[in-house]
């Protein structure tokens, strides 16, 4: 969903045009994006979700085009950066290192999967990939390997 969340007499017609454009394409109008535009003082602003870094990428390089001279802000969170960062910060921490697991985060959840050595090796990657900032909730598809 592509929305305008904030808009008054002097930004209207900048914001509504990078409202526009953005809604004509097919790729984030079909996708699960979630993408809020609102607009201050010669900025644009978009905040929310899309899936892929390709997306992110699209998103960016529309709503620069549509502003024109104003500039673009562009918070949105990639679910893909999301997963990479998940799985390298997992990575990195010698407490689960060697987990056999993978991570997936769409809309926010981070959806955890594998195979853990152990209750202490489960409990911190919930805590890793609960600690990225941009992950609003942890899903547990673990098991404990015997």
């Amino acid at each position: 969903m592509i929305r305008v969340s904030t808009v008054n007499e002097s930004n209207s017609e900048v914001v509504w045009r990078v409202h526009d454009q953005l809604a004509e394409e097919q790729g984030l109008r079909t996708t699960t994006a979630d993408i809020e535009i609102s607009g201050g003082d010669q900025v644009i602003v978009l905040a929310g979700r899309v899936r892929t870094q390709i997306l992110y990428d699209l998103a960016d390089r529309i709503a620069r085009r549509a502003a024109g001279s104003w500039s673009v802000d562009n918070r949105l969170i990639s679910d893909e950066a999301l997963t990479i960062q998940t799985a390298t910060k997992a990575g990195k921490d010698p407490r689960t290192a060697d987990a056999d697991v993978r991570f997936d985060v769409f809309l926010g959840v981070a959806h955890v999967l594998g195979k853990v050595g152990s209750q202490q090796q489960h409990d911190a990657l919930l805590e890793l990939a609960g600690s990225v900032p941009g992950v609003n909730r942890v899903e547990d598809h673990t098991v404990i390997a015997r």
